[in-house]
């Protein structure tokens, strides 16, 4: 399932005017970019400047990838890109420092740091990405009460008989929620065989969604990149 998306999301991609194909490949795509920086030491704000950073490079760069798993794959191409606009960055705010400009943040204090080589840290958050991507496609198949159930037992560590008291459904109805939750994931991704193991990445993935504030900033900040270098060039 994911590398058929994946393929035809890049072929819609090479329109430029394609707003819809766009905000598709943000949506998918920017927590993992901004996790990765932020473990690359970037604080919330330089992780911002960075997502903006690869959407602005891969709109400019649309038309060089072709998807051909024999000549390399996506995501070592975005990688790449990745890496190129977090140290582009800190060149920039490292530059705007010294000549005591008016903008010029401090440094990043903040940082989640990580001693991880950057390669695996780029590893975890893409796989993370892609299986939040697949909980999105599990989320608009079943119930509401269905999907927080799973997340309150999962993410959250709750006992059935609390998730059960805080969605309104019964005890053993919250663990059929998580059980046919965990089950679809399986279904569409074959990455993960036991239980076990899928309950630690789902839990991994689903702590990866930034802050409600900063989605709600980087969306504004990224539609309003877009639509506006949409218009300069013409697509």
């Amino acid at each position: 399932m994911d590398t058929g998306t994946r393929a035809g999301l890049l072929d819609r991609l090479r329109d430029g005017s394609d707003a819809v194909s766009w905000r598709e490949f943000f949506d998918r795509y920017w927590r993992g970019l901004y996790f990765f920086a932020r473990r690359r030491g970037a604080s919330d704000q330089t992780a911002q400047d960075v997502v903006q950073e690869v959407m602005l490079a891969v709109f400019r760069q649309r038309h060089v990838f072709r998807y051909d798993p024999a000549r390399g794959r996506f995501r070592n191409w975005l990688f790449t890109i990745a890496q190129n606009a977090l140290a582009a960055t800190r060149r920039r705010q490292q530059g705007q420092k010294a000549l005591g400009l008016d903008g010029a943040r401090e440094n990043d204090g903040d940082a989640v740091s990580s001693e991880e080589p950057p390669d695996v840290v780029w590893q975890d958050a893409f796989e993370r990405t892609l299986l939040v991507a697949l909980l999105d496609v599990v989320r608009s198949e079943v119930e509401p009460a269905t999907y927080q159930a799973f997340e309150l037992m999962t993410l959250h560590g709750l006992r059935g008989a609390d998730a059960a008291a805080l969605t309104g459904l019964t005890r053993n109805a919250v663990y059929l929620a998580r059980k046919r939750v965990l089950g679809r994931l399986r279904e569409l991704s074959t990455t993960y065989r036991e239980d076990g193991r899928l309950c630690r990445r789902v839990k991994a993935a689903l702590m990866l969604c930034a802050e409600p504030a900063v989605e709600r900033g980087m969306t504004s900040r990224i539609e309003t990149t877009m639509a506006s270098i949409r218009g300069g060039d013409g697509a």
